[in-house]
């Protein structure tokens, strides 16, 4: 078996072991701390070997090794173990060897000095006033703990591993002085410990891009404050880019060519970069490749190779002609998409695309929606409310769904393609203002972490929109009409047995003048084989329905046909009203289907409860009928409807078809007041 030992520590070593590995060549990682260890998994052909070795010890490993080639992907800035390694290999003989040259930042930046070593840098430190946030590790606290004076201002970020914590104290430093992290941290993420700690100078190594040092210049920046940078050393130039010593160790290694590849992600932007989640802030720092819309790739440290393309039209012939690129390893691009990527995204579309393309594989990261932001702004939940989209649709699409959403919503959030949609929403509220009496408010969020404007308007004010900008607005209705509730289940999709059961016609038309509203509360009255309570449980999850059945084998039935909706709020109540409804929820709707001679009691418990009730009750005998119109005019009950339901249906006969009349229903409908009462109680 092949091997390769590398000496790294580093996202470069990193790579390499993990593309070698895949290749079913064996890797040796060597790195210096424990810490380092944790930073890449062992496996079959990755061997972890932790420790600092001087170059009789690295000459020991190279002669009980073997290798077949060695490379230093070292960080810049670790020239003992450089030396030593150049001294080892010079005294073990010819053997391949590579050293990575990791990519620097193009050229000096503004606002930055630059000081040739760390004791220059902590000797103009001296001169300075205010706190220090130093990031250049922990091998050179020393330097800049060694004066008590400049020790005190010292707030230094190192990596969580036991030898730099060792080392913090060792210098003095306490408690209050240590940030224990692990990068890679964005602009935001070092703007944010900037403003914790108070720091008026920034001090760095020049790490170059993978050092994350792009990420600190411009934090700084955005702070105010200037940026002290200790140059790597010149020596360290000496070497080769991460693609080519991976080209040359692919020869050197016999590797088969293998067709360009490409990994793209594609990524939630947020509202922009201000909004932005560490991991996708990682995935655009790790990408060689950017897609996005002009105003995501404007940051004026986004050095990458990159496209305002966001469609795929465009994307793919571009990435095709990457991979047509020989010899450029695998890429990694990024498409950056508005919001979040799961959220009236294009992201769908593109993924279906792109895993059509023989090289391209997808990964998808979240971002976070301008409805979430605006919701957190206004101290608002979004999980209550209805969500709409108008950005890219017709607006013979959206419109009547707007008018829907907001009628029965008391929060509907939109997102829009800014003013025009705006006012266009205006014009729709406002006629809903006139017609149905809406006192409506709306919260309109434009640039949200960007130039950010919260305004609260009312539909004429939206009418005249003019602010330019993403645009998303929280429209809130604080008395909604509730929405009815059709039914439509047919007959055939029941058990049935014995047990009678409401026809399907005769169901539908009582459920509809019973007018149930999402979230009610309803009591099935003699549900039989549980039919009405079924079909009303089925209408809104967030109904709760509640079937009273006295007899045995219509309870059984009953709760067969419950279980065989999958209905969880439905509930079999066994026992005769009213005494059966005695410690249940008070309810909004009653259906009643039989009363078993107790139409009056069932009645005055109803009553009892001083809450409006919408109620049905069928009858299918004149005694009935004129039962209820007795108890109708007795206790004053309001909103009657009676109605006599004739149902006749076709059955074949021979060769003929006849109408065959089944029995007629007589559908009494009545609300009882809250304020009705039992005259002579």
């Amino acid at each position: 078996m092949k091997k390769v030992i590398i000496f790294g520590g580093t996202t470069e070593g990193k790579i390499l072991a993990e593309e070698l590995s895949a290749h079913g060549i064996f890797c040796l990682y060597c790195v210096a701390t424990e810490y380092g260890r944790q930073q890449v998994e062992e496996s079959p052909y990755v061997r972890i070997r932790s420790g600092r070795m001087d170059e009789r010890e690295m000459f020991s490993l190279f002669r009980a090794e073997i290798p077949d080639a060695v490379v230093d992907a070292t960080h810049p800035f670790a020239q003992i173990v450089k030396k030593e390694l150049d001294n080892a290999l010079e005294n073990y003989g010819r053997i391949p060897f590579f050293r990575v040259l990791r990519e620097e930042e193009d050229g000096m930046q503004e606002g930055c000095r630059y000081f040739a070593s760390p004791e220059d840098c902590a000797k103009a430190l001296q001169h300075t006033k205010g706190r220090i946030f130093l990031t250049t590790g922990s091998k050179e606290l020393s330097v800049f703990c060694h004066s008590p004076a400049l020790r005190e201002r010292v707030v230094a970020r190192v990596i969580p591993g036991e030898e730099s914590l060792r080392s913090c104290s060792e210098n003095g430093l306490q408690g209050n002085q240590v940030i224990a992290m692990q990068g890679p941290f964005s602009t935001e993420m070092n703007l944010a410990f900037i403003k914790e700690t108070n720091a008026q100078i920034l001090v760095m190594k020049e790490g170059g891009r993978s050092g994350g040092e792009a990420e600190r210049i411009e934090a700084a920046k955005m702070a105010g404050i200037p940026c002290y940078i200790i140059k790597r050393p010149r020596e360290a130039l000496e070497g080769e880019s991460l693609s080519e010593v991976r080209e040359e160790l692919f020869q050197l290694l016999a590797i088969p060519g293998e067709p360009q590849r490409v990994h793209v992600t594609l990524a939630g932007f947020g509202m922009g970069y201000g909004s932005l989640t560490e991991e996708v802030s990682s995935c655009i720092r790790e990408a060689d490749i950017v897609f996005g819309a002009p105003r995501m790739l404007c940051d004026q440290n986004l050095h990458k190779e990159k496209y305002s393309y966001y469609l795929a039209k465009d994307i793919l012939p571009k990435l095709r002609e990457i991979m047509s690129r020989k010899d450029a390893g695998p890429q990694k691009a990024v498409v950056l998409f508005s919001g979040d990527t799961g959220f009236f995204s294009g992201t769908k579309k593109l993924k279906e695309a792109l895993e059509k393309e023989e090289g391209i594989s997808v990964t998808i990261l979240p971002g976070i929606s301008s409805v979430s932001a605006l919701a957190a702004k206004t101290g608002e939940s979004w999980e209550d409310g209805k969500l709409l989209s108008t950005h890219g649709v017709e607006e013979t699409d959206w419109a009547s769904k707007l008018l829907s959403y907001v009628s029965h919503n008391k929060k509907v959030f939109v997102i829009t393609s800014g003013s025009q949609d705006v006012r266009k929403i205006g014009e729709l509220l406002d006629e809903l203002r006139t017609y149905k009496g809406f006192e409506l408010t709306i919260t309109a969020g434009v640039d949200l972490y960007g130039n950010e404007r919260i305004q609260n308007l009312n539909p004429e004010q939206c009418r005249s929109f003019e602010e330019e900008g993403l645009c998303t607005l929280l429209i809130r209705n604080p008395s909604p009409k509730k929405k009815r509730l059709p039914p439509g289940l047919s007959d055939g999709e029941f058990e049935r047995d014995q047990v009678p059961m409401s026809k399907e016609e005769v169901r539908a038309l009582s459920i509809c003048k019973l007018g149930v509203t999402e979230n009610a509360l309803c009591y099935d009255i003699g549900s039989g084989s549980g039919s009405v309570a079924v079909e009303l449980g089925r209408l809104d999850p967030g109904m709760k329905v509640y079937a009273i059945e006295c007899d045995p084998i219509a309870c059984e039935l009953t709760q067969r046909n419950i279980d065989g909706f999958g209905l969880k709020n439905v509930f079999l109540v066994k026992g005769k009203a009213p005494e059966a409804l005695h410690g249940l929820p008070i309810p909004t709707h009653v259906f009643i289907g039989g009363s078993g001679g107790n139409l009056k009691e069932i009645l005055e418990t109803l009553i009892a409860y001083k809450k409006e009730i919408k109620v049905v009750v069928n009858a299918v005998t004149l005694e009935t009928v004129a039962r209820m119109q007795d108890l109708i005019q007795t206790y004053g009950f309001t909103q009657v409807d009676v109605v006599q339901l004739s149902i006749s249906k076709v059955k074949q006969v021979g060769d003929h078809h006849m109408l065959q009349g089944q029995n007629p229903v007589y559908i009494t409908t009545f609300t009882i007041p809250k304020d009705c009462s039992i005259k002579g109680k």
